[in-house]
């Protein structure tokens, strides 16, 4: 099985772009990078649906796309929640405590939480439902 059948990496790409935007979208400081948006989460919506969609068309039936969705949910979060800040800590020579901050995981948890049952609600909506026959 090669990599190319059980995740998607643009779509991981995107992903983690979207999270590591949503944490500008949602943080209150005031440095010229930031909008303080308390709806930041609502972007989730639209950025996950367009992905599963994506994966819905490149794994049709017979494939289970269910699998290579929540591969690709997992290497967007540890791109965009993971590398970003690391790359942050590395850049900037800032800490771990202050990457990982309580109101980035928690703009985090909301992201990613309303994204997992936006990507979930679309998968199971875009599932071919079997015919019950001719009516």
């Amino acid at each position: 099985m090669s990599v190319r059948s059980i995740f998607s990496l643009p779509i991981a790409l995107f992903l983690g772009l979207f999270i590591h935007l949503d944490w500008h979208l949602a943080r209150h400081e005031h440095d010229g990078r930031s909008l303080g948006w308390d709806a930041h989460w609502l972007l989730a919506i639209p950025i996950f649906a367009l992905a599963a969609r994506r994966i819905a068309r490149r794994w049709p039936p017979p494939d289970n796309p269910w699998r290579p969705a929540a591969l690709t949910v997992a290497l967007g979060i540890l791109l965009g929640q993971v590398i970003e800040p690391l790359g942050e800590i590395i850049h900037y020579q800032a800490t771990l405590a202050d990457e990982l901050e309580p109101a980035r995981l928690t703009a985090f948890a909301l992201f990613t939480a309303t994204g997992l049952v936006t990507m979930g609600l679309t998968l199971w909506a875009l599932a071919p439902r079997p015919s019950s026959g001719p009516c």
